[in-house]
């Protein structure tokens, strides 16, 4: 593992709780690490310590492994809220082909397979659900939950609960009141994006102590930034150009939404690119 700086505790010094060797062995013989990412071996101490926590990676900083090593260590169920139905299907397919019972509630499902999904968590079988922000308004889920012990709340892009956030979503507002009725336990807030003011709203809204967030740092070394100033109508041109002057190799494109993602790999296909949406 590359050196890389401790993260940095807001609020304090406090170490976090010590972080028990079950965790140590669920990384090595469930999930093949040999050893913690930065930030990684705080915030699973902090969770298995009772303690809700705030963590905020880079993207591929690790964020995944925070609560899922967790959730095998509690007794109940781990809720994981996240906005991108693309992102919960990967994660499902990664924890099945560790036997780790997983699944997820989403409008993509068939009515059978939902049918399914509540079978699972009636019964227990599953550890880990993965839901969409809407299904919290869905009162026959909130039903179900009820039923279950919940171990852990997982909030995924924590910061759309912030009204200064650019990506703020009414539908996060709820998750904090509905993990005070459900009684859980311990929530983790998740984020890769979070100025000073939207990390202080995540943290009030789910009471989460100075202590308690985790910040790793944003900086990437393996990235570079480039601008290229172009009007609206220049923007398709000047990426093909870009593409074409490359050599040939994996490139991702992010854009704002998914019907642009859509039309972008359609214009790529179109100019002899092998291209899919992602969303």
């Amino acid at each position: 593992m590359n050196a890389t700086p401790a993260p940095a505790l807001s609020g304090g010094d406090a170490p976090a709780p010590e972080l028990p060797e079950q965790a140590g062995e669920l990384l090595g013989n469930v999930f093949g690490f040999g050893e913690f990412r930065p930030g990684q071996s705080a915030v699973i101490a902090r969770l298995l310590g009772g303690r809700s926590t705030l963590a905020i990676f880079p993207t591929g900083g690790g964020k995944s492994l925070c609560y899922q090593l967790p959730a095998l260590a509690f007794d109940g169920l781990t809720v994981v809220i996240s906005p991108l139905i693309a992102l919960m299907k990967d994660q499902i397919d990664f924890l099945t082909a560790k036997s780790i019972p997983a699944a997820r509630l989403d409008s993509s499902l068939a009515r059978d397979e939902a049918v399914a999904v509540y079978d699972d968590i009636r019964s227990g079988h599953t550890k880990l659900l993965y839901v969409s922000p809407e299904r919290l308004g869905n009162e026959r889920f909130l039903s179900l939950l009820s039923q279950r012990r919940v171990d852990l709340f997982t909030v995924d892009e924590a910061h759309c609960i912030s009204e200064w956030g650019h990506n703020f979503r009414p539908d996060y507002l709820k998750i904090a009141a509905l993990a005070r009725r459900l009684q859980v336990p311990r929530v983790l807030a998740l984020t890769a994006t979070a100025t000073p003011s939207v990390a202080a709203d995540v943290a009030r809204a789910f009471d989460i102590a100075p202590n308690d967030v985790v910040h790793t740092g944003f900086y990437r070394p393996n990235l570079e930034l480039c601008i290229t100033p172009c009007t609206a109508h220049q923007r398709r041109d000047l990426l093909l150009n870009e593409l074409q002057r490359r050599p040939r190799g994996p490139t991702i494109i992010y854009v704002t939404l998914q019907r642009t993602a859509e039309d972008l790999a359609d214009y790529l296909g179109s100019h002899g690119f092998t291209a899919r949406p992602y969303h």
